[in-house]
């Protein structure tokens, strides 16, 4: 090589490099950051004309032909996602196997799940993902903002495993891949699609691209618009929610100044604004009513005495879904001699998270809403060395750094319905018996929840018994409204509570409360990675990977207001009552250590034939029960998931490559997997212990160029065991879920989509397309049937059930079918789409939330349509 190119190359990769490390240290100053890593690029683009096209991918860190990389991963490239009609990330659930997108908040926040190993049933703002998500290599630790990412993309690559090697933390499930379009350094291109759908769906995406300079320099400017009316409508509020309202764009330099160096500068930012999806909260008293005795499958007098349509949900209450986030990203990569190159990236990105309120129970009555806000900021950078000689050996070895902080206010609201009638029956608002029945808070208990033997009728029945002085909750009158409730399965009984008001029981009031805290998690990890050509078919890879982390829990407190709302009255985190000035605020520490890694051996058959068998470990970093409020005690840590995963895989081309198919066979050994459970008003972090086996293919058969087939079938078995119970805490607040599936892990699922072009002149081209998806039944969380046999009835010697049959039953399984139609001429296209074109409705996510006697869950998304037009120039 030239001596004067090697000397500008490696000045250049230095200053790259420097400048890279110096926005690590400015962003530093600000917050810190999570990250992982990946890159995809395509390759042989015309190759559809001998076959099916070759993909090269770089999930290994290294340039590969898809086909030859010893793990099971999929791609989906630009074009593929606008032919399957794929616009944003729930639109990704069904496509490939044994993967599930699944949301609390509908397209807001979106949890990604693959094979069965998921973020569950835990909601926070807070909570990273057990499937990492990367755009452009840099990880996105906020899970609110996974949802502004489809457009104007390479492709997206879904790596299923666990990735603790070359991605690290947080990947015990997999990781997903978002790979934007760069320039092409050559001339000036871009395009411009329009659409119109049904509930006045408009959508806009678009592109321009120019060299500034040929071959060195270069700029793209890609943005997407998309706002539609609410497909639930709310006659209470008169309102349709479920809306889609947002926006977003991206600038993109590259810069490759000589041979073998490149910098990319990446500028983002996106914004949504919607009306909430209302959730469809079901009772699980006597005629499927909740604590407030309302039910939806009951006749409406406030409609005139109607039933609510499939698509109706009443709710007193409901917000939008504001999500934005911003920032920029900066690669540089260089050869710093024929066998070395040096890659860098660095990413910092922002972002802002408001549901103020979130109805939670989707009824007309004040019983559940939460205002969540949360605040994040995200600072990654990953650097490493690869070297390849060309000979049987190579290698990469990295480092990272990387630390992200989530400023959190959330302000539960519950029991609000009781507020008026407290007020209007003469209660003062300074009033302050808020039913925190845990921990420092509860003060007086009934006579008889301490002695069982006590008659109604006895004296002293629910006499006040203080079992701490120092607590302000008299919990008599909610004692008695649960016995109340317990006795005739519903919200109406009032025996008890009529005995324990004649004792003098005040009424227990709405509680009202202002929960903050800040997760601030710094990781610093090394990694590196060897593959040994030990014969010309067969070979080794070995990788392994250290990673420091530490997790801070960050100015917590929660306070408690009175009934008027105005004033607070007590501290609960950490606990003072009464409450005189600013409450102390907590912080908390822990930091954790992990060795991570990966062991292939891959045989290639012949050129078009793989099999390889693998051991990966993967681990998902410790973090804290952020969501509870109600008591210092419910403030802990939780150590991180840990997951042995065994693989073996195939994958074949065929028929002159115009036959794919591939297939895995899989086995995880699961520690300490992080699952929730509601008990009362509040979420508890628990950790579970559990096995998983099963195995997926994929198919793809291309025979001519006017017909094309996909298929993808999966597989799970999964169940928790070896989980020990103490067999002196009462089952309620620690259910057993030995024996049940994991959530979101449906045994079976199914995709296919035909493609058939039955004209193609070179100047005209019509392309048909239907593709069809199958979900089996899962549940929704980890908690089976609740111990409820049969499933839709309570457990035995109760009257009333711990969940509803949505949930202690399963989600039923289901099909869905979607359409497209293109017609192409010249630089022009026309295309008309449909989604879910059966109309089926269906629950894609689903809570169990005990204090109010329901649940409550998402619905997907019912039949859409419209119209597309294109023009590329």
């Amino acid at each position: 090589m030239n001596t004067t190119i090697r000397a500008a190359r490696a000045i250049l990769l230095m200053g790259g490099s420097i400048a890279a490390f110096q926005l690590v240290g400015t962003a530093a100053l600000a917050q810190t950051s999570d990250a992982t890593v990946t890159d995809i690029d395509d390759a042989d683009p015309e190759g559809a004309n001998t076959g099916i096209a070759t993909i090269v991918v770089t999930a290994t860190k290294r340039t590969e032909d898809l086909q030859k990389v010893p793990i099971a991963i999929s791609a989906i490239s630009g074009d593929e996602l606008t032919a399957r009609g794929i616009t944003d990330t729930s639109d990704l659930m069904g496509t490939l196997p044994n993967l599930q997108v699944t949301s609390a908040y509908s397209e807001t926040q979106p949890n990604f799940s693959l094979r069965g190993i998921g973020v569950a049933n835990e909601f926070s703002a807070a909570t990273a993902s057990p499937v990492g998500v990367y755009v452009d290599e840099v990880y996105q630790s906020f899970r609110a903002s996974h949802g502004q990412q489809l457009y104007d993309l390479e492709r997206v690559e879904v790596l299923r495993g666990p990735q603790g090697t070359l991605f690290g933390r947080n990947t015990t499930g997999g990781a997903i891949n978002f790979i934007t379009r760069k320039p092409e350094l050559s001339g000036s291109n871009g395009y411009l699609t329009l659409g119109y759908g049904n509930f006045n769906r408009v959508f806009a995406e678009g592109a321009i691209e120019t060299a500034l300079v040929d071959d060195v320099f270069g700029v793209r400017i890609a943005g997407t618009y998309v706002d539609a009316d609410g497909y639930t409508f709310n006659p209470t509020l008169n309102q349709d929610f479920a809306e889609t309202n947002s926006f977003a764009g991206r600038v993109t330099f590259l810069l490759e100044p000589i041979p073998d160096f490149s910098m990319t500068l990446k500028l983002y930012g996106a914004r949504s604004n919607p009306r909430q999806d209302l959730p469809y909260g079901i009772g699980y008293l006597e005629g499927r009513t909740d604590a407030a005795g309302y039910s939806r499958f009951a006749p409406r007098p406030e409609l005139g005495g109607r039933l609510l349509e499939e698509d109706e949900v009443q709710a007193d209450t409901a917000g939008r879904y504001f999500t934005d986030s911003y920032g920029a990203a900066l690669t540089v990569e260089g050869r710093l001699t024929d066998d070395l190159t040096l890659t860098s990236i660095v990413g910092y990105d922002e972002a802002t998270f408001d549901l103020s309120p979130f109805d939670c129970d989707g009824s007309p009555n004040d019983v559940c809403a939460i205002r969540y806000n949360s605040q994040s900021s995200n600072l990654n950078f990953d650097t490493r060395l690869s070297f390849d000689d060309g000979g049987p050996f190579r290698a990469i070895i990295g480092g990272y750094f990387g630390v992200d902080s989530i400023d959190t206010v959330n302000e539960p609201d519950f029991f609000g319905f009781l507020r008026p009638l407290l007020l209007g029956a003469g209660v003062p608002a300074e009033f302050n018996n808020i039913p925190i029945a845990v921990g420092n808070s509860i003060g007086t208990l009934p006579a008889f929840a301490l002695d069982p033997t006590l008659a109604i009728t006895d004296p002293g029945f629910c006499a006040p018994v203080v079992v701490n002085p120092n607590g302000f909750f008299d919990a008599r009158s909610l004692i008695a409204f649960n016995a109340d409730v317990a006795a005739t399965n519903s919200a109406g009984g009032t025996a008890v509570q009529t005995a324990c008001a004649a004792a003098g029981a005040p009424p227990f009031g709405p509680i009202l409360a202002r929960q903050e805290f800040t997760i601030e998690r710094p990781s610093i990890a090394v990694y590196g990675e060897g593959v040994l050509d030990i014969t010309d078919q067969l070979s080794l890879t070995v990788g392994l990977r250290y990673t420091d982390d530490a997790v801070r829990f960050k100015n917590g407190s929660s306070v408690l207001f009175d009934l008027g709302g105005e004033n607070a009255f007590a501290s609960t985190v950490p606990y003072e009552f009464p409450l005189t000035g600013r409450p102390e605020r907590v912080n908390e520490e822990e930091s954790t250590g992990e060795i991570t890694g990966r062991i292939i051996l891959d045989f290639e058959v012949t050129d078009d034939i793989l099999l390889y068998a693998s051991y990966s470990r993967g681990y998902r970093a410790g973090t804290y029960n952020a969501l509870a409020y109600q008591d210092i005690s419910q403030v802990y840590f939780v150590d991180p998931e840990e997951v042995n995963a065994y693989e073996i895989g195939f994958k074949g081309q065929f028929a002159n490559n115009t036959l794919q198919f591939n297939a895995a066979g899989f086995y995880y050994d699961y520690t300490g997997q992080q699952i929730a459970q509601i008990i009362g008003a509040t979420s508890f972090l628990r950790s579970a212990d559990g096995r998983l086996f099963g195995g997926e293919a994929e198919l793809t058969w291309q025979p001519a160029d006017f017909i094309r087939l996909d298929a993808a079938l999966g597989y799970l078995n999964s169940e928790y065991q070896g989980n020990e119970i103490d067999p002196d805490e009462p089952s309620a607040l620690t259910l057993n879920i030995n024996g049940n599936d994991f959530p979101n892990a449906p045994e079976l699922t199914f995709n296919a989509g035909l493609e058939l072009v039955p004209l193609d002149d070179g100047r005209n081209k019509l392309t048909l397309r239907g593709d069809a998806s199958y979900m089996g039944e899962y549940f929704f969380d980890p908690f089976g049937d609740y111990g409820q046999d049969p499933c839709d009835q309570p457990v035995a010697g109760s009257n009333v059930l711990l969940a509803t049959p949505e949930l202690a039953c399963g989600n039923p399984a289901y099909w869905l079918f979607d359409a497209r139609v293109t017609y192409e001429r010249d630089d022009f296209s026309l295309s008309v789409w449909g989604r879910n074109l059966t109309d089926k409705f269906y629950y894609v996510y689903g809570l169990n939330l005990n204090a109010f006697y329901q649940d409550y869950l998402t619905r997907g998304a019912p039949r859409t349509y419209g119209v597309e037009a294109s023009v590329r120039f």
